[in-house]
């Protein structure tokens, strides 16, 4: 039996909204920089992911933050082909 694990990306429409996202997020979490998984559709081609994730630590984090991007709940196991993926929410504080 295979074991589905999910795991939060957070993608960007800009390289610099990315990198400030960088910085405040390294701060606090374990992340890695990554592209960005076909099934997504952004701007930039970067994604931070959180490979040991806390949703609510993360959420509570991001909306109380500038950082600019969308978050993601995606699967690594394949359905179809594809990584099973939920788009949670939007931050767009300009």
């Amino acid at each position: 039996m295979i074991t589905q694990k999910e795991y939060f990306i957070l993608a960007f429409e800009t390289t610099a909204d990315a990198m400030q996202a960088e910085q405040s997020l390294k701060e606090h979490f374990s992340i890695a920089i990554m592209p960005v998984p076909r099934e997504i559709s952004s701007g930039c081609g970067l994604a931070i992911r959180f490979p040991d994730p806390d949703e609510t630590a993360i959420i509570d984090f991001l909306k109380d933050s500038t950082i600019i991007g969308t978050l993601y709940r995606m699967s690594t196991t394949k359905i179809n082909g594809k990584h099973p993926i939920q788009q949670l929410i939007s931050f767009n504080k300009k």
